[in-house]
């Protein structure tokens, strides 16, 4: 028979009122989700692990169980815990990181089976006068643009418009088919392509009903809109490779920007959450 869920461990020994001040402007709840989410995020606190009752909370803060449910409910709307109908509440599998930018960063290296890219759109096209003088090419050089849309276990989470000079990418023509998956075994390195570095900018936006419909959400619910540049490697130095405008559905995901002393440029890292039963 299987085992019950476990408690998070020493709740009641760990968590006392102690760790909550009851002189601060900050309200308790808000206090509350900080401490819980600590616990979480340092991994005092398993993926899987069941946390007490909002009762049991409560009794072991000193609280109220309006602070425990409004604490509780921002750390849900987070994805950081999930709560089950008649089983409890549970700290939710980790959410999975992503180098936010085009569509050649997830053609980098080998994919995880859990992500998956599905063609939505493949053509050469003429395309505006922005986008050819971000790859810097000419007014009559063919532009191959492919639309993807990209999953983690079957979730949808983006869509991305890429555009490429045609000469660059004969090979990524030549493999992709409308409402198929790229091949998992699709790398950059094995067609001499080497990224360097990505001008990157984001928005905030609201999506229509063909990326509603994609994402299984509301029209005109809150997405993020990131428009990248990115370069490859060459011997003169770096040149454009991809222009992209990526649609990241606002409900999944958070951005990270790793700005480290002695970069000459940060990171920007899009974090993504998947149900665990997903």
């Amino acid at each position: 028979m299987a085992s019950a869920p476990k408690v998070a461990r020493s709740i009641r020994n760990r968590l006392d009122p102690d760790l909550l001040d009851r002189t601060s402007f900050v309200p308790l709840y808000y206090q509350l989700q900080e401490v819980l989410k600590e616990r979480i995020e340092s991994g005092g606190w398993n993926p899987g692990d069941a946390l007490p009752s909002e009762p049991e909370l409560a009794r072991s803060l000193g609280v109220s169980r309006a602070v425990v449910r409004r604490a509780l409910a921002i750390l849900e709307d987070d994805r950081q815990i999930e709560r089950i109908r008649g089983r409890g509440t549970f700290v939710a599998e980790p959410k999975l990181d992503y180098r936010a930018g085009g569509l050649s960063r997830l053609l980098e290296s080998p994919r995880e089976s859990f992500l998956e890219a599905t063609v939505l759109d493949r053509r050469v096209v003429r395309a505006e006068r922005s986008i050819r003088e971000r790859l810097a090419l000419d007014a009559d050089a063919e532009i191959f643009r492919l639309t993807a849309l990209m999953s983690i276990r079957g979730v949808p989470m983006a869509i991305s418009s890429s555009f490429f000079s045609r000469a660059d990418v004969g090979w990524l023509e030549a493999t992709t088919k409308v409402g198929e998956p790229l091949a998992p075994d699709i790398v950059l390195a094995d067609h001499g392509v080497e990224l360097a570095h990505s001008d990157v900018s984001i928005e905030t936006s609201h999506c229509g009903q063909f990326e509603a419909d994609c994402f299984g959400i509301p029209e005109r619910a809150a997405v993020f809109l990131v428009l990248c540049q990115e370069f490859r490697t060459t011997p003169r130095g770096p040149v454009p490779f991809e222009v992209a405008r990526v649609e990241y559905r606002g409900d999944r995901l958070q951005f990270r920007l790793d700005l480290s002393s002695g970069k000459a440029s940060g990171n920007l890292e899009a974090t993504m959450t998947v149900d665990a039963a997903s």
